[in-house]
């Protein structure tokens, strides 16, 4: 479990970074004990995930709506899941997911005030194809969109079956599902996939409490005005 929970360490990202991230898990890391368990998780974030710019065409924030995942991070709109998480910060009344530049629904979701995550519950989406999320306000009036786009067959089935090695593997030395979702995680990490770990992030029931401090915490930290220098 130690390998696979240094995987990010040689993972290489965009230098577009969230200024306080590191400093934010770090504190979280040191406020609990060194046990290998509780460092499972805030080490995926030492390599922190890359974020837009808050100008037109980058990340969206308005009046509070942060938009999370999935997102477009610099040039990769990639996702792996058919079936994405929608994470968000702020008062949705309403998302849908279209076809890229399309006014067709695909999948319509009406969220409360209290929620700030949904599962994609529509037909799987199709390899290869962009689409887009559309927000909208709790007075049903579209906020905007979010293109995205489920990564290439091969690509796909390349990762799967990476996944399903990687799942077994553990399963046949008794890990929990934690210990898999975190494994998961990483390695959507160190392929940059963000949506697809902050999926595992969600993924599980029953949340260690370090996990749970890590989920609570996420739609404020990733939604922080980028610092210019």
């Amino acid at each position: 479990m130690r390998k696979l929970n240094r995987v990010l360490s040689t993972c290489l990202l965009t230098a577009t970074v969230i200024v306080n991230l590191p400093h934010w898990f770090s504190s979280v890391a040191i406020a609990q004990t060194n046990s290998r368990q509780q460092s499972w998780w805030w080490e995926i974030f030492q390599n922190d995930p890359p974020v837009e710019d808050s100008t037109p065409g980058g990340r969206r924030d308005i009046s509070g709506l942060c938009a999370i995942a999935p997102r477009s991070i610099m040039t990769n709109t990639k996702v792996w899941s058919d079936r994405p998480l929608f994470v968000w910060r702020g008062n949705l009344g309403k998302i849908e997911v279209h076809p890229h530049k399309s006014d067709e629904v695909l999948w319509s979701q009406t969220v409360t005030s209290t929620d700030n995550s949904v599962t994609y519950a529509g037909e799987a989406l199709q390899p290869g194809q962009t689409y887009d999320w559309v927000i909208f306000s709790p007075q049903n009036s579209r906020i905007f969109l979010i293109p995205f786009q489920v990564m290439e067959a091969p690509e796909r089935d390349r990762i799967r079956v990476r996944l399903t090695i990687l799942e077994q593997e553990l399963k046949e030395k008794g890990a929990t599902p934690e210990e898999i979702a975190n494994a998961r995680a990483n390695y959507f990490a160190q392929q940059q996939l963000w949506s697809d770990v902050l999926k595992e992030v969600y993924s599980i029931e029953n949340p260690s409490p370090e996990l749970e401090t890590i989920i609570q915490e996420i739609p404020s930290q990733l939604c922080k005005p980028m610092q210019r220098h």
